[in-house]
Formats: C-alpha cells, sequence, structure tokens
C-alpha cells in the first residue's frame, strides 16, 4: 500500500492544481468582463433637481430612539445590497459627501456610480445623551433610492466636528449613554434601509482609547447581527500614539470593523503656518506602511483627497477648495501651475500655484494632481490595501476618475485572492 501513496499524492494534487486552474481562469474572464463594462461609460437618466431653496437657521433634529428592549426582539436581515458583488471593482471604492446632493455632486455620481462602492453623506451628530441629531438634508430618498438602484451602499456618516463642546467624550465615559447610542444608531440604520454606518469621531484624547474600542467593537456586533456594515475614519499615524490618533488603537478597531479609513490629507492643513502639500506620496507610504502591520490589509484604506488649501502668504489660516474652484482661479488669472515632484523627504507628486489680488493679496494654493493620486492607488495595489475613500464628491477633477478607471478598475486583486483560497500551502 505504502508504494501507491506517492502516486495517490501526486494524482490528488495534480487534481487541485487543476480545479485551481479552472477557478482562475473562470475569474480572469469574469475580471475581464467587469473591466470591459466599467470602461463602458454608464447612460443613466439624468433629472436636474431644481435649486433648493435656502433653509431657515433651525436647530438640529432630534432622530426618535427606540425603547431600551425594542432592537433585541428585531431577526437579523438578510439584506440582499450586503451580499451583493462589492468591490465591483478591484478595490472598494468609497465617497464621503459632505453637502446635500445637489445637482454638482449628484452630477459626479452618477457619472461614476457603476465603480462606486459606497457613498457616506455627512448627516448625523450626536448629542452628549447619545442622540443622533441630523439637518434637513439628511435621510434623502432620492438619494438612498438612486444609490440602491446602482448597487451603491449607502453608510452615513455621523461626525463630532460640531461648534461648541465635543459631544462624544461625555458618551464614551458612561457606559448606558454607550448603549443608548448604539441602540438609536442601529435603530436609523434599519429605519431608513441604510447599508451600514460611518463614524468619524475625531481628535480625541488618548486617555478614552479603551471606551472608544469598546464602543466600536458593540456597534460592530450590533450593525452586524443585522446584516449591516460598520465603518470608521481615522486620523493617519505611523505609529501606535503618533499625532491626533492615540486613542484609536488600530490593532483592536481593526477587528471589529469592516474596514478602516485613514484620512491620509492634511499633512498641510487650514491652520498650518505655512502652505505645502496636502497629502505627500511618501507620508501616505508611511501611513500605509504602519497600518499594514496591525491591520488586515483587506480591511484598510487610503483617504485620497479631491481638493486644495490656499493660503495667504503672509499667514493666517488657509480657505479649503474644491479643484473646480482652483481651476476656475487658473483660468481667471491665467497662473503657472507647478509641480512639486519630491522633496528631501521623497516622492510629493503636488501642483502648487500663487497669484495676487489688490483684496486678498499673494495667495498660494496647492491641490492633488491626478498622478499623484495615480502614485497612491499604486501605493494600494502593491500593498494590497482594500481600496481608497475619496474626500469630497463633487467638483474634482473629471481626470481623477479616468485614472481610477484605469488603475482599480483592472486590478486582479479580487481573482487572485481567491485563487489564493483554495491553492494549498506551497
Amino acid at each position: 500500500m505504502r508504494r501507491y501513496r506517492p502516486t495517490l499524492r501526486k494524482a490528488f494534487l495534480g487534481s487541485v492544481y487543476t480545479i485551481s486552474l479552472l477557478v482562475w481562469v473562470a475569474l480572469v474572464i469574469d475580471t475581464v468582463g467587469l473591466a470591459q463594462r466599467a470602461a463602458t461609460p454608464p447612460v443613466f437618466p439624468t433629472t436636474t433637481p431644481a435649486a433648493a431653496p435656502t433653509a431657515p437657521a433651525t436647530p438640529p433634529r432630534v432622530a426618535a430612539a427606540l425603547p431600551a428592549n425594542l432592537l433585541q426582539s428585531i431577526a437579523p436581515e438578510a439584506d440582499q445590497r450586503v451580499a451583493s458583488f462589492h468591490p465591483k471593482t478591484g478595490r472598494y471604492i468609497a465617497a464621503w459627501l459632505p453637502d446635500s446632493f445637489d445637482s454638482t455632486n449628484r452630477q459626479s455620481f452618477e457619472a461614476n456610480a457603476d465603480i462606486l462602492d459606497e457613498v457616506s453623506p455627512f448627516w448625523y451628530a450626536p448629542d452628549t445623551r447619545g442622540n443622533l441629531l441630523h439637518g434637513s438634508d439628511a435621510r434623502d430618498k432620492a438619494l438612498i433610492e438612486l444609490a440602491h438602484g446602482k448597487n451603491v451602499w449607502v453608510i452615513p456618516t455621523i461626525h463630532n466636528i460640531v461648534n461648541g463642546t465635543d459631544p462624544v467624550p461625555a458618551i464614551l465615559r458612561s457606559p448606558e449613554r454607550r448603549r443608548q447610542h448604539i441602540r438609536n444608531i442601529v435603530a436609523e440604520v434599519l429605519a431608513y434601509s441604510y447599508d451600514g454606518i460611518d463614524i468619524d469621531y475625531e481628535s480625541i484624547d488618548s486617555s478614552l482609547r479603551d471606551e472608544y474600542s469598546a464602543f466600536i467593537a458593540d456597534l460592530a456586533a450590533a450593525l452586524h447581527s443585522q446584516g449591516k456594515q460598520l465603518t470608521i475614519a481615522v486620523h493617519a499615524k505611523n505609529c501606535d500614539y503618533c499625532g491626533l490618533g492615540g486613542f484609536q488603537d488600530w490593532a483592536t478597531l481593526g477587528q471589529a470593523v469592516d474596514r478602516l479609513r485613514i484620512m491620509t490629507y492634511d499633512y498641510h492643513w487650514r491652520g498650518s503656518s505655512r502652505p505645502g502639500p496636502v497629502a505627500p506620496i511618501y507620508w501616505v507610504g508611511k501611513v500605509a506602511d504602519y497600518a499594514k502591520t496591525v491591520v488586515d490589509p483587506a480591511k484598510v484604506v487610503i483617504g485620497v483627497p479631491f481638493y486644495g488649501y490656499n493660503w495667504p502668504t503672509v499667514g493666517g489660516n488657509a480657505t479649503a477648495q474644491t479643484w473646480e474652484m482652483i481651476n476656475n482661479l487658473h483660468q481667471a488669472y491665467s497662473l503657472d501651475v507647478n509641480l512639486k515632484e519630491s522633496d528631501e523627504n521623497g516622492l510629493v507628486q503636488e501642483n502648487w500655484m500663487t497669484y495676487s489680488t489688490r483684496q486678498d493679496g499673494r495667495r498660494e494654493v496647492w491641490f492633488a494632481t491626478s498622478r499623484g493620486l495615480e502614485a497612491k492607488l499604486g501605493l494600494v495595489q502593491q500593498m494590497d490595501l482594500a481600496g481608497i475613500a475619496i474626500w469630497r464628491l463633487g467638483g474634482e477633477d473629471p481626470q481623477n476618475w479616468e485614472v481610477i478607471r484605469g488603475k482599480l478598475v483592472q486590478d486582479p486583486f479580487e481573482s487572485q485572492r481567491m485563487l489564493n483560497n483554495v491553492l494549498p500551502d506551497h
């Protein structure tokens, strides 16, 4: 019997590799088909919404909370959207939507919905008791229905970018308020058929690190029990307690969430003492390198800026501007655009230009280039990361989408990963 074992073993391994080869061929064919479909510009019926009247200044509305025991009786949902094919291309492509769903960002959404996986409108903020506050643009039925019709997940963002005292520390310090906050979030997700939620709680003291981790873990469990997604925005850093992200324990958070969206932008920001690149390539690479050491790369999403900053050269805060606004300046003043290819730290790949006006004096503008975006997508591919999260949708350089389609749509990432799962160790 022993003399037959090598033959049987060879036959078995031959069968495994044959099956694997067939799976690989099928996946390659499927990937090529996806690439061909994605490369063809989709035709969407577009209706330009009427200009919305300016809303009067009103306090934010409080989302009604469900009773504490009600969520326990809700059966987990088999949400077909969560189970549908994502990522649509080789990697996840998400976009934040900080404004109402107006004609500008709606046009961008419709033109690229075929490759978008997630859209995260900035709809909610908490109060100190864990309630959800929202404005009149939240729960936009038109956006939800349009996105779901194009197989785009709606994952609204809850943020703490508020005037006055940050409400999040009070929630985190109280286990009961954390539980109530989670109940309110899950209730809102279920009531409006969202596909999950995105948490963007920033600049919290590192003393609340354990409390923040516990909140995220419990929220993830509650959402996952309903078949919903959880993504979180985290500060860019290249060590555990670096910068503003000391309260965010990536190793712990990465085990709970579906995707970790790293805000790899604002290297130079609104309050920087001097102008400079918004997201230099060398810095993004360092952050991504660190992320891979503590989080499953399949959950790591790199933030990419579709905006820039306009600084007064005499000092003072910058003004954030979309590419469209910057391009209008370029055209109006016939400005020379300079490329910062690299500096003493490494690759930069950003544009900058200067101009003067009688009213504003000397100004300096920095903004990301499509070449810089291509370099970042290259990092995502080289490091085998999950994808990108765009800040922000609307008013961006149309060439950015050409770069994304060229780099990510034809990326064989999913096919290769699925093949690796069926191959024996070798």
